[in-house]
Parts: structure tokens; sequence; C-alpha cells
């Protein structure tokens, strides 16, 4: 998977996901497209796709495992790959790299990287989207910039979304608020993660970007930049001073956690998740040498709890049983590989 790769501050920002939103001039937006317009913008991407190596899929045909792999790589959810719409995907051999076509827009370029590299993200995808404006059509007008279908997006289309963990600035008290007033001045925002059915994630949140109309694509990467600098600068001080402050209490929550997902054999999305939590906020300020834990094992534990494709499509309580024996048993195979 992508975010199994290093990347820069990946102890606090998880992932950085760039999305460039495209639209086909002459067809409507997707939420008001018939079926022949979807066939139609489906056909021309598909062509458009043959000259830029990458494999085209309808959604419609996409087995099981196919459906799961996309998934759990973050590029769709549930709703959308399970929908008998006319949709598709294009899928680039670079990993976190690909194309959602006729969902909120015709072409939404999908970006993907571990830990806070924005720029490295925002090029990838803006390669692509370049290589889609030379050979069709492309919705845009010199007063608006680009035309999506949501309004949000307009003007460059680009929309940048990161995953922060950050456990020690939720425990300290105020520092969210503080922290999301000054996001806000660089027209930010920030908002907690809620899994699939709801469930808060503990010490999750989501960071992306308000404005894309009046303001180049250079701004909104310095932008992303200056908020990550100043949200790691935050949260490398919160954890440092609450591992100062309450060691033993920090230490003993840290090896209880460690105990328990190396040994349970049931676990819940939630408790794991808090488990997780201790282990992040005290990886880099106690004493961990009796734990074999390293930064790569804890953010493989973070995304694979996250998103798994089963547990999407759990229903009833014998089931929801044995997804929890089989959460606690890819835990404990991924605890293993500190054994190594």
């Amino acid at each position: 998977m992508w975010y199994e790769n290093e990347g820069l501050n990946t102890d606090i920002v998880l992932s950085t996901k760039v999305v460039i939103n495209r639209n086909i001039k002459g067809y409507p937006f997707p939420p008001r497209m018939s079926d022949a317009d979807r066939d139609n913008v489906l056909n021309i991407v598909r062509s458009a796709a043959g000259k830029m190596d990458l494999n085209f899929v309808r959604t419609d045909e996409l087995d099981e495992v196919a459906r799961a792999d996309l998934y759990d790589q973050f590029f769709a959810g549930t709703v959308f790959l399970n929908s008998n719409a006319k949709t598709g995907f294009l899928l680039s051999k670079q990993e976190g790299l690909g194309v959602v076509i006729n969902s909120t827009d015709h072409i939404s370029i999908v970006s993907m990287v571990p830990g806070s590299n924005v720029a490295e993200a925002y090029k990838r995808a803006d390669d692509l989207a370049v290589k889609f404006e030379q050979c069709m059509d492309i919705a845009y007008t010199d007063k608006y910039g680009f035309l999506t279908s949501q309004i949000k997006s307009v003007g460059t289309g680009v929309q940048f979304i990161m995953t922060l963990a950050i456990p020690g600035i939720e425990s300290t008290e105020g520092a969210v608020q503080v922290l999301a007033k000054r996001i806000e001045k660089f027209d930010w925002q920030m908002m907690p993660m809620n899994h699939h059915d709801g469930l808060r994630e503990s010490g999750i949140y989501i960071l992306t970007n308000v404005a894309t109309l009046g303001i180049t694509e250079r701004d909104l990467i310095s932008r992303a930049q200056k908020v990550q600098t100043d949200i790691v600068k935050l949260e490398s001080s919160c954890r440092k001073n609450i591992c100062s402050k309450k060691k033993a209490v920090v230490e003993d929550q840290y090896y209880r956690a460690y105990a328990t997902l190396k040994y349970a054999r049931r676990i819940e999305t939630a408790e794991a998740l808090t488990l997780i939590n201790w282990l992040r906020l005290g990886q880099d300020y106690i004493d961990v040498s009796d734990a074999k834990v390293n930064w790569s094992m804890i953010n493989k534990l973070t995304q694979r709890v996250r998103r798994n494709y089963k547990d999407s499509n759990t229903k009833g309580a014998r089931l929801k049983e044995k997804i929890s024996a089989a959460r606690a048993s890819m835990i404990r195979e991924i605890m293993k590989e500190g054994e190594t």
C-alpha cells in the first residue's frame, strides 16, 4: 500500500491527498448526466488514458477483490464502488495515483502520498491534469477558472486533504480550538475524522483548504506547507509536554496498549485506535526499549484499522464478531514485524 512507504512527518501527518477536478465542455456535471452522457464521458476519458499508460476499469465490472483494493487504498467509498451508475477508474502504475470518472466531476485526479509532502502530491496530480487538458476540451472560463460541480472547487479545481494524527493537541485543553482559529487565517479548516459508520476516530483530524477561487496553485501549496509546519510544531510540543508532566501515566498506558494490541484475540475499531494513540503519544518521549515498535508499524496499524473493506460491509452480530477477531489477527501480524 502507498501509505506504508516512508514520508515526511508521518508521526503526525498520516497522509497528504490532492484532488484535481476537471470537466469536459459540453456535458452536464455528473449529478445531472444521462446514461448516454455518462457512457460518452467514459469513452472520451478511456481513449485519452490509452496515451497516458493508465489502466481503465468500469466500476460495475469490478469483482469484490478489486473493490476492496480500491477502498482500502482510499480511492473511493463503498457507496460509489457499489453503485450501478456508469462510473470508472484509471489506475496508474505509481502507487497512490489514480483517476475517478463520473463521480462529483467528470475527472477527479487523486494523488496520495504518506506524510506531509504536499508539493510532491500536487505535482503528480498536476502532471496528469495537464495531459488531460491537452487532449480534450476542458470546461474553463477566464473569469472563474476551471468549472466544477461544487462551488467550493471552482477556480483551480484543486482540493488538498491532509489526515492528521494529533493525540497530543487533542489531549491538551484548548489546543484544538486555538489551532482551528489559526488555520482559519489561511482559509483552511480542520475537523474531526469520522469512521464509515459514524464512529469518531480518536485523535484523527482532516485538514483541507476552503478557498480555490482567486488564488493560485502556488499560493495553495505555500499555505498548506505553512499550516503543516504549525501543526507539526504544536503537536510535537504537546506530546513532549504531556510525556514530561505525566511520564508515569503515559508509560503505563503505552505498555498496556502495546500488550493488548500484541495479544488481543478480539478488538473493536474504536478501542484499537485509542490504544494506537498511546503508542503514538509516547513513542519518541518515553523509554520504549521493552517494546518492539517503530513508526512504520504505528502508521501501518493506524491506516489498516481505519480503512478495511470487510469492516465497511459488516452486518449482523455474528459477522461483527468474526470481523473483530480478524481485526485482532491482522493487528497481531503487524505487531510481529517488530520482532524480525
